[in-house]
């Protein structure tokens, strides 16, 4: 499986970089709110090992933290990884901060170590099959993506649409399920669907309060073996 929105190139890393230094992010303090609600609805674990991809200033990687998740957090921008670490010692957190490039690793996930692996907002396809491996059986995985919506349909919603222009970084309609599937039966890895989502949710941004966001979303359990 391979996709030319994943690959990870040193101009990228840079650009994000700039940008955390530049303060992205640095008031969206919050964890996602639909990881809150599968904490809440007791969907996911309720304690063990996780892992947050993508994990950026660390917010999700936070609050898995202060569940009693025993957390790794990775991200490929050391100036992320840096304003995470800092939160977590000023909120007297713990999480294991790794700055390294998921992509580019040739084991990147250890087989069958995770209780619960979450990655947001981060399209990479190529990662889908490494991610089902590291789940340990019964174990959770979460992903929600941008998605991609129509220009035409994005002038008639309340708000402005939050999230990427480019389609680089957003799925297609069933494209998430698709690689989810794809991958599975590949491993011959079995899983049940906690929970599906593909559509518009509210989702205020700093400059915008009444923005929208049109994300992707599957939650699914990896069967026993």
């Amino acid at each position: 499986m391979s996709d030319h929105r994943d690959i990870s190139t040193a101009a990228d890393r840079q650009r994000w970089d700039q940008r955390y230094r530049d303060g992205a992010y640095a008031e969206r303090l919050w964890p996602s709110a639909y990881l809150q609600h599968l904490v809440d609805e007791g969907i996911t674990p309720a304690a063990g090992r996780a892992l947050d991809v993508a994990c950026g200033r660390g917010r999700n990687s936070l609050y898995l933290a202060s569940q009693g998740f025993a957390v790794d957090a990775v991200d490929v921008a050391p100036v992320a990884i840096a304003q995470a670490a800092n939160s977590a010692v000023a909120q007297g957190l713990r999480a294991r901060w790794q700055c390294r490039d998921m992509l580019t690793a040739t084991n990147p996930v250890p087989a069958q170590a995770y209780a619960l692996i979450v990655m947001f907002r981060f399209v990479a396809p190529t990662l889908i099959p490494h991610l089902l491996e590291g789940l340990a059986p019964n174990g959770v995985l979460v992903v929600e993506e941008h998605l991609q919506w129509p220009q035409s349909d994005s002038a008639s919603i309340a708000g402005p649409l939050a999230g990427p222009s480019s389609d680089r970084f957003r799925v297609a309609p069933e494209e998430l399920r698709d690689q989810l599937l794809g991958a599975s039966t590949s491993a011959g890895i079995e899983y049940d669907v906690l929970d599906q989502y593909e559509g518009l949710i509210a989702e205020a941004t700093e400059d915008h309060p009444d923005a929208n966001a049109a994300v992707s979303r599957m939650c699914i359990r990896c069967r026993s073996q």
